[in-house]
């Protein structure tokens, strides 16, 4: 697993929930975000055609944003067990989150079941749903071990653990943005010309390459839109 990245992301997720509140570690709980990430679960799902009763279409750019919406409450949950984040890239946590993305099977405490459906579901849709709804049942049963194998899982059959990180990223600066021109206020448009923010990040994201390009390119997109 990529540990700079890991750990690139754990400071960053720190910082932004600092932002937001200095004192997060002593007021939020794991059950604050355990919610958090089985309601992303559900824009998930709600981004793929599900409903039997109306014609849908699969939004994958959009599932794509939620596993990084999901993503960030993983990254808090985890959060709230460690001052030194260094120490984090090595527990069960993410050394689960990495066998499911890297589809290792062996010695897990997981329904077998679980893992069989999976392994012969063939609709790549309802393969996303079944393991978005995993994640969701992990945390919510109290079990994050179980949750992050299925987000590793996930992740690995929506995208790529580059993506991941350069979605988080953008996501991450967007965030910013969005404290800082009144999102906890109440002020904040997501809503531009008609489009959503996260759309226009996602159409950024996948112009650059790397970080260094994309604080500049987010920055500078979203003080010209601020202005039209």
């Amino acid at each position: 697993m990529f540990k700079k990245e890991l750990i690139d992301m754990f400071s960053l997720q720190d910082n932004l929930n600092k932002k937001i509140n200095e004192n997060w570690k002593k007021e939020r709980t794991k059950e604050d975000f355990t919610r958090a990430i089985w309601l992303e679960c559900a824009e998930l799902v709600d981004s793929l055609p599900w409903k039997w009763w109306k014609k849908q279409e699969a939004d994958m750019d959009n599932v794509k944003i939620e596993v990084v919406d999901i993503w960030h409450f993983i990254l808090s949950y985890i959060l709230l067990d460690f001052d030194n984040i260094e120490e984090i890239v090595e527990t069960e946590y993410i050394k689960h989150f990495q066998k499911g993305y890297d589809e290792d099977f062996q010695n897990l405490d997981i329904k077998g079941e679980y893992i069989n459906h999976y392994l012969g579901e063939t609709d790549n849709n309802k393969k996303i749903i079944f393991l978005a709804e995993r994640v969701a049942e992990g945390f919510l049963k109290d079990n994050p071990y179980e949750g992050l194998f299925f987000f590793g899982l996930l992740v690995k059959n929506s995208l790529s653990f580059k993506e991941l990180y350069l979605l988080y990223i953008g996501k991450n600066i967007l965030n910013h943005i969005r404290q800082e021109t009144g999102y906890k206020d109440g002020n904040y448009q997501k809503m531009i010309n008609g489009i959503e923010d996260n759309k226009y990040l996602f159409d950024i994201v996948k112009q650059v390459e790397n970080k260094e390009d994309l604080e500049k390119k987010i920055r500078d997109t979203f003080e010209s839109l601020a202005k039209s």
